[in-house]
């Protein structure tokens, strides 16, 4: 093992080594073999080349084996051993499959057409020969204008309803009536619904096919996976190098399974080099948060994978986030509805670890919109009784509740930006500290910071806060002058200094985004406000159409439940997108200037 200093990755990124096997020819399927068995190694190309993706097999099997996974009732699986041909299940599984969407799509055009033809009665149109060359035309007129019909022409009422008439005309021409005529299917209504019927049919016995054949499904994923398995035991061939009877295997482990590939390889007397990733390296990267913060694993890397050499950000997320979203949602009758969801699901979200994961996440969300909601004092837009506990936890500004008082919100908008892109810019600061650009992002943290006391202490007139915020912005302007520029600063050559002094005029563009970015958290205050306001208007809706008796009553509770509903919808959405939003365009784009790419195991898949 080499005597470099290792590049320590921060909070929750895994530590890697770099591992090198080498042994004979004759034993690298071997090797390979048991490396996918063990599944800890990500693959390095030692031809330089990029990582190459193994040929998995047909998307057809993975979509025969995906039709029967999805049947809504499932058979005991096979007895592991009995005898089946791969190949002729996956062509009888698509063909069903196609065939019962070939007869679902029939079935919505013969129930359009029998619903189109029914107002007209049960008939069979006769050929052109019967009529000596003249046709039958229909009409869908309404009633208010059924005296434009003419007196003299070769036509009759077939049926009418409150609305429309159904008018029938003899003519070769559709003009034999001044209007738009309807095309009705040349079958017969009765032939129709024979038809319908022989389809719903064949639907059932195609229904009980699949739920027969789902009996397979377990042996299909097998056989599935183990070739997948062999495409990517070719693959990881391939990026091998092979010299004189000898291969050699290059890849990332993780730190503490390095343990288990050395064992492997005294077992399989196989040579190992074990190195730490240096400066100049770029491994891939591999997060492992505690299953109470895990979920928001998702929220970071749906769209950016951190670097190896950056910052975690999984657990600033998950508290962000959550705090955004309980401030747009901002009802604590929301946050109870959806803690009763996830109660009714707690058990099968615990089946798989991707499901524990995000119950952490949802136990957050909930919990910070339930305790939000409190402290604003909203439950289904209803206030808390005058001097009932409830009332006593919500939190009042100027004598006011704090979701009434509009400038204590806005201003807790913007404090809540500035303290989470100050946040952002400090991690910035300690992941560059071994440079004095660190002093650079400390700056902009500080100017931040300052900025806004000297706005509150402005609009509040309270001068303490803008006394203590104007030297901040000057001391902020210096560092971000002097310190945001990667150049040396320990350097007799004026040119340079001269560089990094325009690098750091260069930064005052981005006064004008950091001015925009703290904005943007003005719509936590927004949307919450909106969504409160929503909720208070169904309520007063409802309440009026209550009192008015009667069919009031019904029309009320249906007021109550499609308005909340709607609210709630609008909320998820808003509460989602947007509290995902301020965290992966605004704390990222100042926190995370590296990035990576997922650490992707070469590990078996079929079971052992």
């Amino acid at each position: 093992r080499t005597n470099a200093t290792p590049v320590i990755p921060a909070m929750a990124i895994v530590k890697l080594d770099k591992l090198t096997l080498f042994g004979t020819t004759s034993q690298k399927d071997a090797a390979l073999a048991g490396l996918q068995e063990l599944g800890c190694l990500h693959l390095i190309p030692l031809d330089g080349s990029s990582a190459r993706s193994p040929k998995l097999v047909s998307t057809k099997s993975r979509e025969a084996l995906s039709y029967l996974d999805s049947s809504p009732q499932l058979r005991r699986p096979a007895r592991p051993g009995t005898q089946y041909s791969r190949e002729q299940l996956v062509e009888e599984v698509l063909s069903l499959k196609r065939r019962r969407q070939d007869l679902v799509d029939e079935r919505d055009d013969l129930k359009e057409a029998i619903e189109a033809l029914e107002p007209w009665g049960d008939f069979q149109l006769p050929s052109r020969e019967v009529l000596a060359g003249q046709q039958l035309w229909f009409y869908v007129i309404p009633n208010r204008r059924i005296e434009e019909l003419p007196n003299n022409g070769a036509w009759a009422i077939a049926n009418s309803d409150g609305q429309s008439s159904f008018v029938v005309a003899i003519g070769s021409s559709p003009s034999v009536l001044p209007f738009r005529n309807v095309q009705l299917d040349d079958r017969s209504l009765s032939h129709l619904r024979g038809r319908l019927d022989d389809v719903e049919h064949e639907l059932d016995d195609l229904y009980w096919q699949r739920v027969t054949l789902s009996r397979w499904r377990k042996q299909l994923r097998n056989d599935l996976d183990q070739a997948d398995d062999r495409a990517a035991q070719l693959a990881a061939a391939s990026v091998a190098a092979d010299r004189e009877g000898l291969f050699a295997l290059q890849g990332w482990v993780p730190r503490r399974a390095v343990k288990d590939v050395k064992a492997f390889c005294e077992l399989g007397s196989l040579a190992l080099t074990i190195e730490p990733p240096t400066e100049s390296d770029r491994p891939p990267t591999l997060l492992n948060n505690p299953q109470r913060v895990a979920g928001a694993e998702g929220c970071v890397t749906f769209y950016i994978t951190p670097g190896y050499h950056a910052w975690d950000p999984t657990a600033v997320v998950f508290f962000s986030f959550s705090l955004f979203f309980a401030m747009i949602i901002a009802d604590a009758g929301y946050g109870l509805l959806l803690g009763i969801g996830l109660a009714l699901f707690w058990r099968s979200l615990g089946k798989n670890p991707q499901g524990r994961r995000f119950r952490g996440l949802a136990v957050g969300l909930i919990s910070f919109t339930v305790v939000y909601g409190m402290l604003v004092g909203s439950y289904f837009g209803v206030e808390p009784f005058v001097g009932s506990w409830l009332d006593h936890l919500r939190i009042r500004i100027g004598g006011q509740p704090m979701m009434e008082n509009q400038n204590a919100m806005m201003t807790l908008s913007v404090a809540i930006g500035v303290a989470h892109l100050a946040l952002a810019n400090l991690i910035s600061a300690w992941q560059a500290r071994r440079s004095l650009r660190c002093l650079g992002h400390f700056g902009w943290s500080i100017s931040m910071i300052a900025g806004f006391l000297v706005g509150a202490g402005t609009l509040l007139e309270i001068s303490q806060l803008t006394a203590i915020g104007i030297p901040g912005l000057y001391l902020g302007g210096v560092c971000i002058l002097l310190f945001s520029s990667t150049r040396p600063l320990l350097t007799i050559n004026p040119k340079t200094h001269a560089l990094r002094l325009m690098d750091g005029i260069m930064q005052i563009p981005n006064l004008s985004k950091a001015f925009g970015d703290v904005l943007s958290y003005l719509r936590l205050f927004a949307l919450g406000l909106a969504s409160a306001q929503l909720a208070i208007t169904f309520n007063d809706l409802a309440t009026k159409t209550f009192h008015s008796g009667g069919a009031g009553v019904a029309l009320a509770l249906l007021i109550i439940i499609v308005g909340h509903s709607i609210n709630f919808l609008l909320g998820l959405m808003g509460g989602v997108v947007h509290g995902l939003r301020l965290n992966c365009i605004e704390f990222f784009n100042w926190s995370l200037q590296e990035e990576g790419y997922p650490f992707q195991p070469f590990a078996r898949k079929a079971k052992s």
